[in-house]
């Protein structure tokens, strides 16, 4: 056999190898980082990944004290979510946070909306201001 059918019949193996495995994972569903979860086909099936928190520096106050905005948002374009719970370390403010909004419970435990719903796409806004920014990230959600 010739160096070109050698490699032709590699890449007719390799093929076929790619085909069968593109056929094993035919249905499944996709998981993990900008994938979509095309499974999801009721209100139980939302999860923490669901909601979302982006934090920036925002203008200081006027005594110097750094000043936080938080964004926590339902990325779910079809469901509901609420009871959302938020890993919050100790959160405190030197200014009032509306605890409509977002209010800590206990230590590492903050809740917004005060468990309230959560609506597809709806974005809670607030600021904060102390001397250094808390690490925000979803703890759990109920789907509704």
């Amino acid at each position: 056999m010739g160096c070109f059918q050698k490699r032709a019949a590699l890449v007719v193996a390799f093929g076929l190898l790619l085909l069968l495995t593109c056929e094993a994972y035919a249905g499944e569903p996709l998981r993990g980082a900008g994938h979509l979860r095309p499974e999801r086909m009721g209100p139980d099936d939302c999860s923490e990944e669901d909601v979302v928190v982006y934090q920036n520096s925002a203008n200081p106050l006027p005594s110097g004290i750094p000043t936080y905005t938080v964004q926590i948002i339902n990325v779910c374009g079809g469901c509901t979510v609420s009871d959302v719970h938020v890993s919050c370390g100790d959160f405190a403010s030197t200014e009032l946070v509306d605890p409509g909004k977002f209010q800590r419970v206990g230590f590492n435990d903050c809740i917004v909306k005060g468990g309230g719903l959560l609506e597809p796409s709806e974005t809670v806004s607030f600021q904060y201001s102390n001397s250094f920014s808390y690490t925000l990230n979803v703890a759990s959600v109920a789907c509704e």
